[in-house]
């Protein structure tokens, strides 16, 4: 995805449809310029680790347009767009982008939360050593299920594990995967985001 394409369709385009045909569609940049021709393979993989159809997963964020749209931490008025892997270009030290996955399946989220209700004890165990107890239930209530904020010896499923540290080792970066409860949750999440972007640009005056 071009970087000033993108901003001239955020400048036309509803958000729907910037998502829809951007976010939902098209090619991954990082399977199209980084590892070419090897998205079929790696979401078949981890689609058959977790269950699910091949159609259920979607490559996102910066690996998928090939820079980011998250604001900057500090000020969330400012979009930097910064590019796939510029920190590690800039400084070899630095980690390379990681290969975000979102999951759509109503199935897998209601599973991993009745599993994770289990095994806390209706979530009253004290044994357990969450990621962030609080996050995690504040994305739950948005539809998104956070491997990160879960406990930290909650396995999402036994096969996953490998085949996510085996396409690590091979592209040398990590792979984060998020389970969406429905369509409605993953497009009104990123539908949300092109908003904030073009209110954004419009209370700064950009003519992006």
């Amino acid at each position: 995805m071009n970087l000033e394409k993108f901003k001239l369709e955020c400048k036309e385009l509803n958000p729907e449809v910037i998502v829809q045909k951007n976010i939902i569609e098209g090619s991954s940049y990082f399977f199209e310029e980084i590892e070419t021709g090897e998205e079929f393979d790696f979401k078949k993989c981890l689609s058959e680790s977790l269950n699910v159809h091949y159609r259920d997963l979607i490559i996102v964020g910066s690996a998928k347009l090939g820079f980011s749209i998250k604001p900057d931490k500090a000020n969330n008025s400012f979009y930097e767009y910064k590019e796939f892997d510029q920190d590690y270009k800039v400084d070899n030290n630095k980690n390379k982008s990681d290969i975000d996955v979102a999951i759509i399946s109503e199935k897998l989220f209601d599973l991993l939360l009745l599993n994770l209700y289990k095994q806390s004890d209706c979530y009253r165990s004290n044994e357990l050593v969450w990621g962030d107890r609080s996050s995690f239930a504040k994305y739950i209530l948005k539809g998104w299920f956070r491997p990160d904020f879960m406990p930290l010896d909650f396995k999402i499923s036994p096969s996953t594990a490998p085949v996510i540290k085996e396409f690590e080792k091979k592209y040398r970066r990590c792979i984060n995967i998020g389970i969406y409860k429905s369509w409605f949750y993953f497009e009104s999440y990123h539908k949300n985001n092109i908003y904030n972007i073009q209110l954004n640009n419009i209370a700064n005056g950009q003519n992006i």
